[in-house]
């Protein structure tokens, strides 16, 4: 019997022998690239100036300060006039529609759960409303966005700082003209700092660096767990080298040998037994994965397509798939082949002084 199982081991296929439990584990990986533009412009346009008009009353609430200079766009150079794109805000006056004084009990206890003490504690409180009405137009005068960001349909409320009178708290709103100017101030750099967030969010080149995670080989048994893990780790190096402001040529071609190896495995473990599906699964995650930070969304969508047809866990593959299309949207979108370029926002200049060689198309 014992040469009968040595006989028989002999003569099994390699295919089978590899056909074995496989284990995943998940891991995670960082990279780093430069948000596009959402909205379509003009992809040469990269400064912006920016008007603030107020009423009265809160003009007299920021007299002393600079609001004009806190508005941001990432990836843009705001000029004191003449831009690319001019933004105007546009600001009424708070109208206060509710006072009272906001009342909290604090409570002590023992360790058992007693009460040992009992403290009031008394804040003015104000309902308010205001309104905030957003207007980009690019230099020839074109209407880019025209919108309520805030309308007087919404009520907000400001909470003073706390103390344990009663009658402090309700002698704070009888200065009325004090404590609207402290929150006229406020609304107003809070208006500001939103609309820098919604603008960079929309034309803006944001830099981010993600935190992903991939599939790998957990059993150390496997014939491949050595290589599979050793090929990841030279994914996983040359991405978190990566930065928005370099190109990806040294990167893309650091990672060929890792590429091949996962596209090479894929066809040695071909069957359609669980334990190969699922090695095959984390080879198509995993050059899923590598390509949209490549930014490379056709053999993103080649591989999150592979997965998908692999039948294991299909609805990731669909996610991946998605994520490569809106990614080629954007690129076409902003006329570029890559979201990883320079940018030295100190240099770039108004629509009068050409310069084209910071922006050329990549």
């Amino acid at each position: 019997m014992k040469k009968l199982w040595l006989i028989l081991a002999a003569v099994v296929p390699a295919g089978l022998l590899q056909a074995q439990k496989v284990d995943l584990d998940r891991y995670e990986f960082t990279a780093a690239f430069r948000d596009l533009p959402k909205l379509q412009i003009d992809s040469s346009f990269h400064t912006f100036d920016f008007t603030l008009e107020t009423g009265p009353l809160m003009k007299l609430a920021i007299a002393q300060d600079h609001p004009e200079e806190s508005l941001e766009i990432e990836g843009w150079r705001r000029l004191p006039s003449s831009a690319h794109i001019s933004v105007n805000l546009r600001m009424e006056d708070l109208i206060i529609v509710k006072t009272s004084v906001d009342q909290r009990e604090e409570l002590k206890k023992d360790k058992n759960g007693n009460i040992t003490s009992r403290k009031l504690w008394y804040a003015p409180l104000i309902t308010y409303t205001y309104g905030a009405t957003v207007s980009v137009k690019d230099y020839t005068g074109k209407q880019l966005q025209q919108y309520q960001a805030v309308t007087r349909n919404d009520q907000y409320t400001y909470k003073g700082v706390e103390s344990g009178s009663q009658l402090a708290a309700a002698n704070i709103l009888l200065n009325m003209f004090t404590i609207t100017a402290l929150v006229s101030r406020d609304v107003c750099y809070r208006t500001i700092n939103q609309l820098s967030g919604d603008l960079s969010d929309n034309y803006g080149y944001i830099e981010r660096r993600n935190t992903e995670s991939v599939w790998l080989i957990g059993n150390r048994k496997h014939p491949e767990y050595d290589d599979f893990r050793a090929n990841w780790a030279i994914i996983k190096n040359a991405l978190f080298r990566m930065t928005p402001s370099e190109p990806l040529d040294g990167i893309k071609e650091e990672v060929k040998p890792a590429i091949a190896y996962f596209e090479k495995i894929r066809k040695e473990y071909s069957s359609n037994s669980k334990g190969d599906r699922k090695l095959r699964y984390a080879t198509y995650y995993l050059l899923a994965k590598l390509y949209y930070y490549l930014d490379d969304p056709d053999n993103g969508v080649r591989e999150a397509t592979g997965l998908i047809l692999n039948d294991y866990d299909a609805r990731d593959g669909k996610g991946l798939e998605e994520g490569a299309i809106r990614l080629k949207s954007q690129l076409s979108l902003n006329k570029r082949k890559s979201r990883h370029f320079p940018l030295d926002v100190y240099s770039l200049q108004g629509p009068h002084v050409h310069s084209e060689s910071l922006y050329s198309v990549q």
